[in-house]
């Protein structure tokens, strides 16, 4: 009898257990569910025919606010392309795609396109980025949460960016790593405010020799310091977006507008120091709200 109960007592506990299982299963399943949701944002509005704005010599502040509407450039980033690649850009973002998922970790996905005419990947088109960019997306997703990515570019020509990925593998420079964005489902290009061309580059340079080869926690600002390199520091640990947010803080930026422990990629996207250059795949009106 007392087998019997002991036995009764162990497989009500492992049927308790796989229920609890099942149950947080799928909570998760239902929060990455509702989180898709967010993977990519398409104009609600018609594509024009910008051959009129390709035609004029200079444009107005309508015609800026069209070209925006058509491209996800700004006034910064439509001036730093060719008037003729305004098309391709406009295309991309109105181009729908299939949405599908590669996991960066076992658990977090990766919101990318699938070109259904050709079964490739599709990239889209980004601006001419520069040293001291920064990029960010929405496109990783943990349990519910778009928690996202960000880098910081360091050779703008390479399309080399410095960035802290993921738990397991120190902070590095990625050559090309830009590519990993255009290869998302959503991702905006944010430069400095009022900062000339070799600022931009003097911190991405230092960030390159300083931040490399610090270990990914998370915990960046709660157990550990969140300036790393304060008080005469020598930094030691890094998530993404805090790398960017360290790079800026070195020079005197402080970008995270919430003050809070833990800075992330869309706080940089929100910060009141940055102006967006483009915006893909995101709300043109809401941005990264």
């Amino acid at each position: 009898m007392k087998k019997y109960r002991a036995a009764r007592v162990i497989l009500s506990v492992l049927v308790c257990f796989c229920l609890l299982v099942t149950a947080v299963g799928a909570f998760f399943a239902i929060a990455d569910g509702v989180t898709e949701g967010g993977a990519r944002y398409l104009p609600d509005y018609p594509k024009i025919d910008l051959t009129p704005l390709l035609e004029k010599e200079e444009w107005t502040a309508e015609d800026y606010e069209t070209i925006y509407r058509q491209t996800g450039l700004t006034r910064t980033g439509a001036d730093s392309v060719a008037k003729s690649e305004l098309p391709r850009f406009q295309d991309a973002l109105f181009f729908e795609g299939e949405p599908y998922h590669e996991y960066t970790t076992p658990i977090t996905p990766h919101d990318r396109l699938r070109d259904p005419a050709t079964g490739e990947d599709f990239t889209a088109p980004i601006v001419p980025l520069e040293a001291g960019d920064i990029l960010v997306s929405s496109t990783t997703h943990l349990f519910g949460w778009r928690h996202g990515h960000a880098s910081l570019v360091v050779n703008g020509s390479q399309g080399s960016v410095l960035e802290s990925v993921a738990i397991g593998i120190d902070s590095k420079i990625s050559q090309n790593g830009a590519r990993w964005f255009r290869r998302s489902t959503n991702f905006m290009v944010l430069r400095l405010k009022d900062a000339d061309t070799a600022t931009r580059a003097e911190i991405a340079r230092r960030a390159g020799e300083e931040l490399s080869g610090l270990s990914y926690n998370v915990f960046v600002g709660f157990f550990l310091p969140k300036d790393q390199c304060g008080n005469g520091r020598t930094p030691t640990a890094t998530h993404c977006s805090h790398l960017v947010w360290q790079a800026f803080l070195n020079a005197g930026y402080d970008l995270d507008p919430t003050g809070g422990p833990l800075v992330t990629p869309q706080d940089l996207s929100n910060s009141p120091l940055i102006e967006i250059v483009q915006v893909y795949g995101f709300d043109l009106d809401k941005l990264w709200k």
